[in-house]
């Protein structure tokens, strides 16, 4: 199918839609949120089977550019559902329809700045998986879309921070647990599979690629480096700075009240496993904050941890040290024994505060502005380690001032006849 922007589409699809459209009316106080989910591998069918538990939404349209993925969607999360939802291989079709309330974007890194953007423009509230976007242009301009539809609710799927657990280690440090923070580390280890090198081939039957390739530049269907394996690829995804990156660079963030560094430094690269990914299989991260230091390490090809956790976060204060993961947390004093604290329940939570925020009780626990603060991060450590160098960063801005080639990294244009993004 050839890309058609929204306007296009608007004259020329209705009659495809109209097999589509739901129909609703205005959203009651008391009803169930009518959610549409654009992206059905992994993420997709999790977020979609935590909104449907939380009894607050109703999977009302399922939606991928690959038909064999909604086959999947219905065998993991359709026996759970009350009717099976429609589908649409077609985002925008869910975006045209009146009878969807909200939308999940659970689609490669590289569609989540067009997709929740013209969500947002469209009227629809939006759940975005993480990274929010794939590069700094994207988030400033889903920022933007968010701030022009301020009564729409976007949430980011970083949902450790709706984890008890995670908040209780929150208070405890902002309550002054471990005194002054001057260092921070978050990190992740542990063994990827190898992708082995194929040749190009034609995409299957049922897969609208050139939809799935949306705003990027166009490159050629690879069957190990589309589905999922595209994290792995500077094309379509973020690697695992991306990937992992986002949950706990999010944390330290969040914890320390972090904005954005005034500089970064980055190496990394494909150093142990030499297959088909091009995003480090190894990677460090240096951030420059006024008051502290943040690390991020990564290490794709071993089991062995940091502090007996694959991934996690630390935080070392003057009166004691602090480390989290999903399995709790645990304080550990100058003096005395250390403290643990057990785990907690994420997904349901967030799909919880998100029913929340539609209906204006609540904020965003993850809101888009956190989310491109975040995602800003993560793209920073990633252009610093291609640069191989320091990145001098302008939080004000967000511009790189050291290195012109790095800054045009952190955003590009989409491919025609795709919008571009007005800030």
């Amino acid at each position: 199918m050839k890309p058609m922007n929204r306007r296009v589409f608007l004259k020329t699809g209705a009659a495809a839609a109209a097999a589509f459209t739901i129909g609703r009316s205005a959203l009651g106080a008391n009803e169930r949120v009518r959610v549409g989910v654009i992206g059905l591998r992994n993420r997709g069918n999790q977020v979609a089977d935590s909104m449907n538990a939380c009894g607050r939404f109703e999977v009302a349209a399922l939606c991928d550019c690959d038909r064999a993925m909604y086959d999947v969607a219905v065998g993991k999360i359709g026996r759970k559902l009350e009717k099976v939802p429609a589908f649409t291989q077609d985002f925008r079709k869910v975006l045209d329809d009146p009878g969807i309330d909200a939308v999940v974007v659970a689609l490669p890194d590289h569609w989540h700045g067009l997709a929740t953007v013209m969500a947002l423009d469209a009227g629809k509230h939006v759940y975005v998986e993480k990274p929010m976007s794939f590069n700094i242009l994207d988030g400033r301009a889903m920022v933007a879309a968010a701030a022009r539809n301020p009564k729409l609710a976007v949430q980011v799927g970083t949902q450790q921070r709706s984890g008890a657990h995670f908040q209780e280690a929150r208070d405890f440090i902002r309550g002054g647990g471990l005194g002054k923070v001057g260092f921070a580390r978050a990190w992740i280890t542990h063994e990827r599979e190898t992708i082995p090198r194929v040749p190009d081939a034609d995409p299957p039957a049922g897969f609208d690629y050139d939809l799935w390739v949306g705003p990027a530049p166009f490159r050629a269907y690879n069957p190990e480096l589309t589905h999922y394996n595209w994290h792995f690829t500077w094309n379509f995804g973020t690697g695992e700075m991306g990937n992992w990156g986002a949950h706990w660079i999010d944390i330290v963030r969040w914890y320390l009240d972090l904005d954005l560094p005034s500089a970064v430094l980055g190496i990394g690269g494909q150093l142990v496993v030499k297959d088909a990914k091009e995003t480090p299989d190894t990677q460090t991260a240096i951030y420059q904050f006024p008051e502290t230091t943040v690390i991020w390490e990564q290490r794709l090809w071993t089991t062995f941890g940091i502090n007996g956790k694959g991934s996690g976060a630390e935080f070392d204060g003057d009166k004691g040290s602090l480390v989290v993961g999903r399995d709790g947390w645990t304080f550990f004093p100058k003096e005395g024994a250390p403290e643990k604290h057990g785990r907690s329940e994420m997904e349901l939570p967030h799909a919880v505060n998100f029913a929340d925020a539609i209906q204006g009780t609540a904020k965003p626990i993850a809101p888009v502005t956190e989310g491109h603060k975040t995602a800003a991060m993560c793209h920073l450590a990633n252009i610093a380690a291609r640069r191989n160098g320091k990145l001098d960063f302008d939080p004000a801005t967000e511009q790189i001032t050291n290195d012109p080639e790095a800054q045009a990294l952190a955003g590009r244009e989409n491919r025609a006849p795709w919008p571009q993004f007005v800030l």
